[in-house]
Order: C-alpha cells, then structure tokens, then sequence
C-alpha cells in the first residue's frame, strides 16, 4: 500500500480526493495505522450495502469490541437515536416524526426566505463577506432555534453549549475540551428540563411543544431531554458545512453557477449534487455483529468500520469519469451518500435540504459577479471537516 491516510494533513482537508481515489484503487478496506483494529472503507457500493444492512452492522457503540486503550471510555448515560438499534431507535423515531412532519418542515419555508434574503442584503451591503461567519453559520442555528421553539434570549447561551457539546463527535479530544464537553452537557440538560416543563403547561407552535405534548410513552423524561439537546447540536452545523462547501463550489466554478442562475429548474437538484461533491459529516461508523469478510480482510464482530461518505460520493465506479467535478445537472445526485442510508438517514435532511434550495439559486442570481475574494480556510477536523472562512465578493 503506497498511500498515506492523515487527515490532518493540510493537503488532504484541502483536497482528499486524490487520496481516497488511491485508496479506493489500492486498498478499499484501509487499516488505520493509529487505531489498531479499525477498518476505512472508501467504495460506494460497499459503503451503501453496510449503511442499509440493519441486520448484520449496528450503530450501538455497545457492539463495539473494546480493548484495553478503551476501557475506561464511558458509554452516553441515556444514548440516542444516532447510536442505538432497534427497537430503541424504532420508538425514539417514530416519536420524533410526530413532532417534526415534512408538513411542518415545508411550513417553515416562508421564514426560511425571509431570513436568507435579510442575509444577502448584509452581503450586498457590505461587498465583501466571510460567507461562513455572515450567512452559513448564523442562518441554520437561527432556524432550527425557531423551529424548535428555543426562546430568542435564551439563544446565545444554547448556541455557547453547543458550540461545546458538538466536539463530542471528534474521536481525538483534549482534556480541556473533554471537560468543556461534560460541562456544558450538564449545564444545557438542567436548562432543556425546565424548559421542556414551561412548554408542557403552555404550549406553542413549535417542535419542543410536540415534543412533551404528544409523546404518548415513546421517551421517557430523562430521554426527551436528551433528543431535545440532540436537535440544537446535530442540526446547525452540518448545513452550515453545506451552505459553506455550495457557495464555494459556485465560487469556484462559475460556469456551474451561470447554469444555475439560467435555470432556476435546477434548484433542488443543485442542493443534491453539491451534497455529493462535499459530503456535510465526512464519516460515520458502523460495528459488524457477526465476523465477516470485506475485499480478503477477517473483521471480527465489533471491529469499528469507518464508513467514508465523502470518498463514496466521489466514487467513479458509480459515479463515471466526471466524479470529481460538479455537475448541477448530473443524473440521480440525490443518489449521494451524505445523509446515510436506511433507518439511519439523517433526521434533519430536510431542514439542510430546504435551506440550501433557499440559498444557492438566489445567491448566484442576485450576485452576478460572485467570487472568492481570497483563499478559504479549513477546520482541521476529521469528522467534521469543512471550510473555517470562505472570503466571497458579490460585487
């Protein structure tokens, strides 16, 4: 194997296409050299069979087979949705459908405008933005704090806990962040529950309200709370990632972007086909429950297989010659990877969906003359990896 996997290579968060390209070739079922045991898979085909095979790969970190480097590693004192099987993971959803329906979603499309237009007029206002810090960042964590029903004052110091609890996601953390985590979760569970009690003695037109008013038994209390703080942390950042990676795929392919402003058709299917160029979480894992056998490798039941979405998405066994370019036109985009597969399809797909079909025609055609003002820079993140600063002009 002649390829290198360091994610923290400024070269690969920049570019890792060409890397994952290689290991698709050489070794699609890459050993981690600094995590004995664990497995990257870098084909889609592979990728997209494991993410729908609910039978033989669990997301229950309880499955994974644990060594010694892990043994004090606690486990979520309630677990959710995002890391439990069925049944648990069926009643934890169903529950959380009722409260959020794609009807509610799509009813929130008006605000969702008004405030993506409120947005591009700072732009304009100002001719030169970091679009992360001015538009990519602010728009999602506003709109699933109103979705959600989250009181505006409140809003600084939930947005400060989970701009903390978010790092959870990242396998490698410091002491300091480690403790920043705990902290905040604790802080940010005492708030969630007495605002969950406010909302059960006076309801409103809002997610939490469902949430406490209609769970017919589907959560106990102390696993409501957990799904409540699950919402405000899960859901802003990978649209910020994606708002972030679209504009600058526009940005820096401007006959992609003249398509676009041309055909305002094309809309839903731009939202798709730059989730596939730039997949919003990077990875996601799942743990075998029985020993098998992937391209001559033994993997052992518990193995942590590291599931690569990004490399998957750029895949040109399925995606053909043009996999690493963007293509706002492509056939089946919405085929992508992205927002994983089966019963484990993220939650909030929609939401990100709905923002990004609100965001990129609009802000080609208003900004005829989009483009990068500067270089952008990177988070040097393994999951999470995404554009830190994406300097645009709209002048």
């Amino acid at each position: 194997m002649t390829v290198t996997y360091n994610p923290f290579d400024p070269s690969f968060v920049e570019n890792p296409y060409p890397t994952f390209k290689a290991m698709r070739a050489e070794d699609p079922a890459y050993q981690i050299p600094a995590a004995e045991g664990v497995r990257l898979l870098t084909r889609y085909e592979d990728i997209d069979e494991i993410l729908r095979d609910r039978g033989r790969f669990s997301v229950d970190h309880r499955n994974l087979k644990r060594g010694p480097e892990l043994a004090d590693v606690p486990y979520e004192r309630i677990g959710s949705i995002l890391f439990r099987d069925p049944p648990e993971h069926t009643r934890w959803r169903r529950t959380l459908a009722k409260a959020l329906t794609p009807a509610h979603i799509e009813a929130f499309r008006p605000r969702v405008r008004e405030v993506v237009g409120e947005l591009l007029d700072t732009a304009e206002e100002k001719g030169e933005v970091d679009f992360v810090e001015e538009f990519a960042a602010p728009l999602p964590f506003q709109m699933i704090a109103e979705l959600l029903g989250t009181p505006a004052a409140d809003r600084p110091q939930v947005h400060s806990w989970t701009s903390d609890i978010v790092n959870i996601t990242e396998p490698v953390a410091s002491p300091e962040v480690s403790r920043a985590i705990a902290r905040s979760s604790d802080e940010m569970r005492d708030y969630l529950k007495d605002l969950c009690a406010d909302k059960r003695a006076h309801p409103a037109d809002d997610v939490i309200s469902r949430m406490v008013t209609s769970n017919d038994g589907g959560f106990t209390e102390e696993e409501l709370i957990e799904h409540v703080l699950l919402l405000h942390v899960s859901a802003p950042e990978p649209t910020t990632n994606l708002l972030a990676f679209g504009a600058l795929a526009l940005a820096r392919n401007p006959e992609q972007a003249q398509i676009l402003r041309d055909e305002p058709s094309l809309d839903g299917n731009a939202v798709e086909e730059l989730l596939r160029y730039e997949a919003p979480l990077q990875l996601t894992g799942r743990y075998p429950v029985t020993d098998l056998e992937i391209h001559g490798h033994r993997i052992e039941a518990g193995t942590a297989l590291v599931l690569s979405l990004a490399s998957a998405n750029h895949d040109s066994a399925h995606w053909g010659p043009t996999a690493d370019d963007v293509d706002l036109r492509r056939d089946h985009a919405q085929d992508h990877l992205s927002f994983a597969r089966g019963i484990h399809t993220c939650f909030g797909a929609a939401f990100a969906r709905l923002q990004g079909q609100e965001t990129f025609g609009r802000l080609v055609r208003r900004f005829p003359g989009l483009k990068l003002a500067a270089q952008p820079q990177w988070n040097i993140l393994l999951c999470r990896r995404g554009p830190a600063k994406v300097p645009i002009s709209v002048r």
